[in-house]
């Protein structure tokens, strides 16, 4: 089975600042645009410690010797820009790679590059002493407030390829966003679909167990079955529980390659502001890269994808 793919113009977008976070970031970026086959912008965001960037200069054997730059008309950022372009043209397709260096806060940079983007990769340090202000400052900020789907990449080693994509999802229109996602991504990695709904476990049975979840709701079972039948190519396992959304899908997450949770749940003006509970939660046990959709922000991917099939 392989993927067919149509271009259209939304790059994806990866925010690097040169930690390792941030590395791990842009190659999950560069192998998600080679399967999509779309664009990727990198967007440098922070400078690296002026001090890095200075190397030692002695005019003569008996004189003075001064911290001088390295290279004086660059700026310090540039070498970590063009290792991160010397990365990705490597491994995808000429003239499908751009990349600049933002000035100002990252957040706001990186928030006004998801304006056009398909989606837009962070990196962040889960747990630890820094976890927090690390979330704080970059990530969750921008989680919350892009205009496409975010996708928060750890430092965790990646997973392997046939771990399943997962989507938790609640009985409301959310689950659009988050199911259109998580079936793209799913189809574009040849990955099964493990959907995961929180919700009461009495309301009956469905009438295909084998397609829907045992107890879901009438109208998210019509939202499922219109996905499962737009992506045939794509094997979907449901699951009903009881447990604590944030409990159950930061367990899920050790065993798969991505996990896609809604943005916010909220109603009003202030609903497109938070992360909600269960990304933030997720964004610092998760194993595995987090995808934050907000409703009404998820986006056809970079190129939209067709299933074809051939033999081996």
């Amino acid at each position: 089975m392989w993927n067919t793919l149509t271009a259209t113009a939304r790059p994806i977008v990866v925010g690097i600042d040169g930690r390792p976070d941030s590395e791990a970031a842009l190659h999950w970026a560069v192998a998600t645009a080679r399967l999509h086959r779309a664009p990727l912008r990198v967007v440098l965001v922070a400078d690296a410690p002026e001090l890095q960037r200075y190397v030692p200069y002695r005019p003569d054997v008996a004189g003075e010797t001064f911290m001088v730059p390295a290279h004086p008309s660059r700026h310090p950022s540039d070498d970590d820009l063009d290792r991160a372009l010397a990365f990705a043209r490597l491994r995808l397709r000429p003239g499908t790679v751009t990349g600049r260096r933002a000035p100002g806060a990252a957040a706001p940079a990186l928030i006004e590059d998801s304006v056009d983007a398909a989606m837009l990769v962070v990196g962040t340090r889960r747990r630890g002493p820094v976890a927090t202000a690390t979330l704080g400052s970059v990530s969750a900020t921008v989680a919350a407030h892009a205009r496409c789907p975010v996708v928060v990449v750890g430092t965790e080693p990646q997973a392997a390829a046939g771990r399943p994509i997962v989507a938790g999802v609640a009985d409301d229109r959310a689950a659009d966003g988050v199911l259109g996602f998580a079936f793209r991504e799913a189809l574009a990695r040849q990955a099964p679909l493990s959907v995961v709904h929180i919700g009461r476990p009495d309301l009956g049975e469905p009438r295909h167990p084998e397609r829907y979840f045992g107890g879901m709701v009438p109208t998210l079972a019509a939202r499922l079955a219109n996905y499962a039948s737009r992506y045939r190519a794509v094997a979907v396992s449901t699951r009903l529980s009881a447990a604590d959304p944030g409990d159950e899908l930061a367990g899920a997450s050790a065993g798969a390659q991505l996990v896609v949770v809604v943005g916010s749940r909220g109603r009003g003006r202030i609903s497109g502001l938070i992360l909600g509970s269960v990304g933030q939660r997720l964004l610092h046990d998760a194993r595995c890269p987090v995808a934050v959709v907000h409703p009404a922000r998820a986006r056809t991917p970079s190129r939209t994808t067709t299933a074809a099939s051939r033999s081996a």
